[in-house]
């Protein structure tokens, strides 16, 4: 048997702490893929034809989406894609319904509820963009009532020769009850945007697809 070297000292194994060594060896591998990074956000949950969004302001219920041709009171035919819902203002004043957002321009925060239609795919392009309005008992509004559920219908018009998609996906925002501010001195509600875009865009607080079905007016 080979002794040790004269005044070699024998070395003592160390031991590891079997959770230390895996903490170290996750470490190791996570660098070698490119570094730690965030886990990614969630996407917005996806809602069904007849649920209710809770958009902070208002609770909002997809009902359908309907290709329908429609007779103005002169006597001449338009076709269009009717988006019918029914909004819940659940705040304590009317609030105007609003106009739906022009992609030119910067998202407004105090722009009633059409500003909470974030997108829609696939996009129908028009020169003026799509209506929208409250309808009760065949009149038409402008205004949503606190407490009160209402029907609201987002018109596009179309070509009458072009095809309807099969369905349409809508990406929702929501609103924010803000305290006051610098140059706000009172709470209101307005449209949550997202701190990091640049420029500014709303926060999705949900998606929904609706088929696209054939009515007659």
């Amino acid at each position: 048997m080979m002794s040790s070297p004269r005044g070699a000292r024998r070395r003592r194994p160390v031991l590891v702490p079997v959770a230390l060594a895996v903490v170290a060896a996750g470490i190791a591998a996570t660098a070698a893929l490119g570094g730690l990074e965030e886990a990614p956000d969630e996407p917005p949950p996806k809602v069904q034809p007849g649920e209710v969004i809770d958009q902070g302001e208002f609770h909002t219920q997809f009902l359908k989406a309907v290709d329908t041709v429609e007779r103005s009171e002169f006597g001449k035919t338009k076709r269009y894609l009717n988006l019918v819902l029914k909004v819940t203002n659940m705040g304590d004043t009317t609030t105007g319904i609003g106009m739906l957002h022009d992609p030119g321009r910067p998202w407004p925060r105090d722009a009633g509820f059409a500003n909470s239609f974030v997108s829609m795919t696939p996009e129908i392009k028009q020169e003026y963009g799509p209506r929208i309005h409250v309808l009760s008992y065949g009149v038409q509004s402008q205004q949503l009532h606190p407490g009160i559920t209402a029907t609201v219908v987002v018109q596009y018009e179309l070509d009458p020769s072009a095809k309807a998609p099969e369905s349409v996906t809508l990406a929702m925002g929501r609103f924010v009850y803000e305290a006051p501010g610098l140059r706000d001195q009172y709470r209101a509600w307005r449209l949550e945007l997202e701190e990091d875009a640049e420029p500014a865009v709303p926060v999705v607080a949900a998606r929904v697809t609706l088929p696209v079905r054939q009515e007659e007016a």
